[in-house]
């Protein structure tokens, strides 16, 4: 790695932590470049703007993310049974978010904070993330082992928000991330009334 790519990498780095801990509004250039041991003003030799820096951090945490659950999930096989195959993926999303990627909690943390077209671009991105979750969860309803009445948009659309918003509430305490993906699996594939009710 030479020491540009080397630099680049510590500025993208402290911008992800900060971006996923402080926000986007509370993410200032200053911080950024402190945390890649540097001064401001060297953050311009690799990124044209600030703008340009978070942009570049959203597309990184799209493909860390995507690239973490389709392993979990191809591992298992083709023919793994599809409520299994979408249990892995929401338990994958889960485990990473929480357990220390900064990119991928930085989308989640600011996604909807960007400025509109910036926003475009990194939806536009995230499509072959959200195509995938559509398989999974469209294979579960072929099969017959989820509610084919729910339509699968809706379905993966509660489903992501629902696992993103887990990096700006958790804070380690009685349930660990493990035990969080369990009961995001469980309330999503099972339900929250009893069979009772």
């Amino acid at each position: 790695m030479t020491q540009a790519d080397n630099g680049r990498t510590r500025i993208l780095d402290s911008a992800a932590s900060i971006l996923r801990h402080k926000g986007l509004a509370g993410a200032k250039l200053s911080d950024i470049a402190r945390g890649a041991g540097m001064l401001a003003p060297s953050i311009y030799h690799h990124f044209s703007s600030k703008d340009a820096l978070v942009e570049h951090v959203m597309m990184e945490g799209i493909y860390h993310n995507s690239h973490h659950i389709v392993a979990r999930v191809e591992v298992l096989g083709r023919d793994a049974p599809p409520l299994l195959r979408l249990r892995t993926a929401i338990m994958a999303h889960i485990d990473f978010l929480l357990t220390g990627d900064d990119y991928s909690s930085a989308v989640a943390r600011v996604f909807d904070d960007l400025p509109e077209e910036m926003k475009g671009r990194v939806l536009a991105a995230y499509s072959s993330f959200d195509n995938y979750w559509r398989d999974l969860i469209v294979a579960a309803q072929a099969d017959g082992s989820a509610s084919k009445a729910l339509d699968a948009t809706v379905v993966r659309k509660f489903l992501i928000a629902m696992l993103d918003s887990c990096s700006s509430w958790y804070r380690p305490g009685k349930l660990g991330p493990a035990q969080i993906a369990e009961q995001a699996a469980d309330l999503l594939l099972h339900g929250f009334a009893s069979s009772k009710s």
